[in-house]
């Protein structure tokens, strides 16, 4: 289990309520909606509080079980020695609350220890993501030969689901994103009625579940000529001045800025409204951000996107999107789909 490596790294207890987090740490996910899920990691114990109506076979670590009469974070509080615990970022608020009032001595801190470990892929982990990423590959071409005039967004939308399962991947990581025309211009766009014409541009921003691992991709096409052709390329080499500077010791900031400085010397920085990439693993938004406020340093076996992207209101958006591999040497980039300006004809 990844927890015990976790638990060599630790130096002050940390409670872990976030679903995501103890799923990626014990191998088992559990889906408690509002009912209180912790797991507290000490130097010496391991303890799951976990609610009697969410049955479980794990045994290396302690269950601490508890019904809907008791209240976890009493139980909880009694178990704290130390004067000090670093709890995660989402800890819901309410039990945040209570916790301190029960234990106002207790010095409570934002935990980063978890998200660092997490943000560092193993091996088994990297391998996972390539197939993911393998399967992205193939499904994006599948879903160009499937782009016709007339058809909408939600149309295109609805077959991305079964290419992937076709291709062997479990579901997809995230609604995918279609668009066309003008409602390419909105980076988060929801697939809708809009039927795609000539001169029209086209987003699919799409990625799937290999194996409890995800993939994200983002690729642009024309529909015949478009006056957008340009801000293709300043995207594209912005997708490109970033990848070259990933490396280890790379500041996540500098990679933004690489990406950001192409758009910006080309007259379009305020276009570009959104960070440059996400850490990606099991989830689809993991640490860090590769943005301009980003502290944290590209380290060996992180995974993140490079995704940078021109938005010009009531005309049409670009985005260019691939995952990369931190190496010793500098980066992999896991997508291997054309970025080449695609210029789609009518069948």
């Amino acid at each position: 289990m990844k927890i015990h490596q976790l638990q060599t790294h630790i130096l002050h207890p940390i409670l872990i309520t976030d679903e995501s987090m103890i799923a990626y740490l014990i191998h088992q996910r559990f889906h408690v909606s509002e009912r209180f899920i912790g797991l507290l990691i000490k130097k010496d114990a391991i303890k799951l509080y976990l609610n009697n109506l969410f049955p479980t076979t794990l045994t290396d670590i302690e269950i601490i079980r508890f019904d809907d009469t008791e209240d976890p974070i009493k139980m909880l509080q009694h178990d704290l020695k130390s004067d000090i615990l670093y709890v995660d970022k989402n800890m819901h608020a309410g039990f945040l609350i209570k916790l301190m009032k029960y234990a106002p001595l207790l010095n409570i801190e934002i935990d980063e220890t978890c998200d660092k470990f997490r943000s560092i892929k193993d091996n088994y982990e990297i391998d996972l993501m390539r197939q993911a990423s393998l399967i992205n590959d193939q499904a994006m071409e599948r879903v160009k030969l499937s782009i016709k005039e007339g058809m909408t967004e939600l149309e295109l939308a609805t077959m991305i689901p079964s290419i992937f399962h076709s291709l062997g991947a479990q579901s997809t990581s995230f609604t995918p994103i279609v668009a066309f025309g003008q409602n390419t211009s909105d980076p988060h766009a929801m697939p809708g009625d809009t039927k795609l014409e000539k001169g029209m541009p086209i987003i699919v921003d799409m990625g799937c579940v290999y194996e409890g691992y995800c993939s994200d991709m983002t690729r642009s096409f024309f529909f015949q000529n478009n006056s957008l052709n340009d801000i293709y390329d300043v995207v594209k080499r912005a997708n490109m001045a970033a990848i070259k500077m990933v490396k280890p010791g790379v500041p996540l900031k500098e990679i933004d800025h690489a990406a950001r400085s192409v758009i910006k010397d080309a007259g379009y920085g305020e276009y570009f409204i959104h960070r440059t990439g996400h850490g990606i693993g099991q989830e689809v938004h993991e640490p860090y951000d590769v943005s301009s406020t980003s502290e944290h340093i590209a380290q060996v076996g992180m995974i993140f996107s490079i995704e940078p992207g021109i938005y010009i209101p009531n005309k049409g958006g670009i985005r260019i999107e691939d995952l990369v591999l931190v190496t010793e040497s500098g980066c992999e980039v896991l997508n291997h789909y054309t970025k080449d300006l695609q210029i789609l004809k009518d069948a």
